[in-house]
C-alpha cells in the first residue's frame, strides 16, 4: 500500500537516499526522482520546487553532487483564475508587496469564463463586450504588476492557474511585447481553494516542500522525515 509523505527540504535526507545503494534516476518533467527494483518501483518524490529539475536518467548521487542550492528566498507567487488573481512579492522570504486583481470576466447563470467565447462569437451583447474588456484589463494588470520596477528583476514565480488562463497571460504579453520567458515558471503542486490573501499565504510556503510517495513501505530506505509547517 502506498503512503505519500510531505516534509521540508532536507539535504541530509536526500544524501542519505543517494548512498543508499539503491538506483535513484532523476525525471525532468515531474521535477523529480523515482526508484525501480525488479520491476517494481519503490518509491518516487518531488523536489521543492525551490531546487533545479535533474535530468531524466541522472542518478541522485551526480545530481547532488553537481547541483548548486541556493536560498531562493526572492520570489513572486501568482495564482489565478477566472476573474480573479493574486499576485505578491516576497524577498529575504518576507512578503513585501501583494496585490488582488477582480474582474468581471464570468456569466452569472453559468459560473464560467467565457474568455474563448468573447474572442469570437460573444461580442454582440453588452454584457459580452464589458466581459471582454474586463478580461483584456484583468490580463494588462497582471502584466503590469509583473514588469513592476520591483518585480521584474526577480527570476522565479511560483504559480498556479489553468492551463487556459496562462495561454491567455502569454498571448496579453505578446500584444504588449513583453517577454515572460524572462522569468522562470514554477507550477505549485498543491489544490488552490480560491485567490484570496489567506490562500495566498497558505501557499506561500508550497515551494519548500518535498512530496514522496512510498510505493511498499517495507522498502529499504532512510528514515522519512515528518511534516513540518513553517
Amino acid at each position: 500500500m502506498s503512503r505519500l509523505y510531505k516534509f521540508l527540504d532536507n539535504p541530509d535526507f536526500f544524501a542519505k537516499l543517494a548512498n543508499s545503494g539503491l538506483l535513484i534516476l532523476g525525471d525532468r518533467e515531474k521535477h523529480g526522482f523515482s526508484c525501480t527494483e525488479n520491476n517494481k518501483k519503490l518509491f518516487s518524490f518531488r523536489l521543492p520546487l525551490s531546487y533545479p529539475a535533474p535530468l531524466d536518467g541522472q542518478a541522485l548521487f551526480e545530481y547532488l553532487n553537481t547541483v548548486q542550492l541556493t536560498d531562493d528566498e526572492d520570489y513572486i507567487i501568482l495564482l489565478m483564475e477566472a476573474g480573479r488573481a493574486a499576485v505578491g512579492l516576497y524577498k529575504g522570504g518576507k512578503l513585501i508587496d501583494h496585490k488582488n486583481i477582480r474582474k468581471y470576466m464570468v456569466r452569472k447563470k453559468q459560473g464560467k469564463a467565457q474568455i474563448s467565447h468573447l474572442k469570437s462569437k460573444g461580442k454582440s451583447r453588452y454584457g459580452s463586450r464589458l466581459r471582454l474588456r474586463e478580461s483584456e484589463a484583468f490580463f494588462d494588470e497582471i502584466l503590469e504588476k509583473l514588469f513592476s520596477e520591483d518585480y521584474k528583476f526577480i527570476s522565479s514565480i511560483y504559480y498556479h492557474c489553468p492551463v487556459r488562463l496562462k495561454a491567455c497571460l502569454n498571448e496579453a504579453a505578446e500584444d504588449l511585447k513583453l517577454d515572460l520567458n524572462q522569468f522562470t515558471w514554477k507550477r505549485l503542486a498543491t489544490d488552490i481553494k480560491e485567490c484570496s490573501f489567506n490562500e495566498f499565504k497558505r501557499v506561500s510556503s508550497e515551494h519548500h516542500y518535498c512530496r514522496f510517495l512510498l510505493e511498499n513501505e517495507h522498502s529499504k530506505t532512510p528514515s522519512i522525515p515528518e511534516y513540518k509547517k513553517l
